[in-house]
């Protein structure tokens, strides 16, 4: 049975295909840098709303013209 991903590695998987750090994404989203790293490692658990205020950050890099990259699996 193939395991979904937690929505920290979810985060992380989208981050890094955007081509933005964690130190951008947690600046645009006003959260801590060390938490993100946390959260993104399965360290942490974060609240719906956290993980939506990032996913939003990173959404709004792109449409202002982040250039997404692909990354290997």
């Amino acid at each position: 049975m193939t395991q979904l991903p937690t929505p920290g590695r979810a985060l992380r998987v989208l981050r890094e295909q955007s081509g933005l750090t964690a130190r951008e994404v947690a600046e645009r989203a006003g959260v801590s840098e060390s938490y993100l790293s946390r959260v993104e490692t399965g360290r942490e658990d974060a609240s719906p709303a956290w993980i939506g205020c990032v996913a939003a950050a990173i959404s709004r890099a792109l449409t202002e013209g982040a250039q997404p990259r692909k990354v290997a699996a």
